[in-house]
């Protein structure tokens, strides 16, 4: 096993020396492979990779011996040597993934396939980058002495709703009113773990490509609705993105209801908390969070059901738009609000219809489940990513 570092200054935990930094661009290749597949067997990995049988064994000896891989002979189906798939050793190491939203931060402790070992959900002090770094390094703290038998965390992933465009510097996050905050630095200094600061859906998406709808998907988009609206597209595997992926673009898609002549309105102002809770409050409703509206549709209220089947419906359009441009094997649905897309999934279906040609297939539609811990998963896929590469 990799050797360990001294203690940091910051009296956080000994981080373990990382045995990625020195792997070659093809050893990378197959760890990659192997991140979005799982289990492959030797010749699953030459056909991903391009290699020969000589150059499979050659390159991963050593990440077997380091104890990255490991190899599970199976029973042989006849006469011959027995087929031995690799795959990642999930605790060769250990990982810190941390979701920020304007209230609360919340803590995964998983292991090398992003298995959560540990959770934690805390309400923030506030919005001062110091305190929230104090938080987060207390938090950190209790979930390693919760798991003692746990390897040595290697790294830190912290996402947000913002923007960071070297990974280290939050750029902007405009909910805790933040601009220019060297956020990794000031939890490396906390925690002593080497960290990489992400937006929150490209980490949720690249979480979705590795250990989700990319498993079985080479192209798909993912949608979120809720708090905001967000897109995300992986394309063979890879999270496509730019500059300007984390700027929340899709929220100024013009959206049309079913009004004839129909009316558009921004995804911003039809596809949020907001606007569900505004839509309700114009029907006549008594002041009801989102959530609630969602829970009194699934019991059956006839004013609640309308006005989330109006959701449902704008989101179908929204995700036929989509799905016009960019041709997805599937849409993954996730956010607060994606419960409306399997309470009315028909509807939802209607939506796309109506933007759509008769003729076209419509795209499978996948839902996930919201949960506050995934979004966190995803940070600590970002660090992942990041250590694999060598970067961290």
């Amino acid at each position: 096993m990799p050797a360990q570092t001294a203690p940091p200054a910051g009296g956080g935990p000994t981080v373990p020396a990382s045995p990625w930094a020195e792997l070659s661009g093809t050893q990378r290749a197959i760890v990659l492979a192997l991140l979005r597949h799982g289990r492959l067997s030797r010749p699953q990995i030459m056909g991903l990779v391009g290699i020969s049988p000589g150059s499979v064994t050659r390159l991963t000896a050593p990440l077997i011996e380091q104890g990255l891989l490991i190899t599970r002979p199976e029973r042989a189906s006849g006469a011959g040597r027995p087929p031995s798939p690799l795959e990642l050793r999930a605790d060769a190491e250990t990982l810190v993934g941390a979701s920020l939203t304007a209230r609360t931060l919340t803590v995964v402790l998983t292991d090398l396939r992003l298995d959560v070992l540990e959770t934690a959900r805390r309400p923030l002090p506030g919005h001062d980058p110091r305190r929230v770094a104090d938080l987060l390094a207390d938090v950190v703290g209790e979930l390693l002495a919760r798991r003692r038998g746990a390897a040595t965390p290697s790294c830190l992933g912290i996402s947000l709703g913002g923007t960071s465009r070297d990974g280290r510097t939050v750029d902007e996050a405009v909910f805790l009113g933040w601009h220019g905050v060297p956020l990794a630095a000031t939890a490396e200094a906390r925690t002593g773990l080497p960290t990489r600061v992400g937006n929150d859906l490209t980490a949720l998406t690249q979480h979705e490509a590795w250990f989700g709808a990319g498993r079985d998907h080479g192209r798909f988009s993912l949608v979120t609705v809720g708090a905001g609206v967000g897109y995300g597209l992986v394309v063979d595997g890879g999270v496509i993105t730019s500059p300007d992926a984390e700027l929340g673009l899709l929220g100024t898609i013009p959206v049309p209801d079913g009004a004839r002549p129909p009316v558009a309105s921004p995804a911003m102002d039809c596809l949020t908390d907001t606007a569900l809770e505004r839509a309700w409050a114009k029907a006549g409703g008594e002041p009801l969070g989102a959530r609630a509206i969602v829970e009194r549709a699934a019991d059956g209220d006839r004013a609640a059901v309308a006005v989330c089947a109006s959701f449902a419906r704008r989101l179908g359009r929204l995700i036929g738009m989509l799905a016009a441009f960019t041709l997805p094997e599937v849409v993954v649905v996730a956010g607060e609000r994606a419960a409306i897309a399997s309470l009315f999934e028909e509807q939802v279906m209607v939506g796309i219809a109506a933007v759509r040609r008769a003729s076209a297939q419509s795209p499978t539609i996948a839902v996930r489940e919201h949960e506050r811990a995934d979004w966190a998963r995803g940070a600590a896929c970002l660090a992942l990513r990041s250590r694999v590469m060598g970067e961290l």
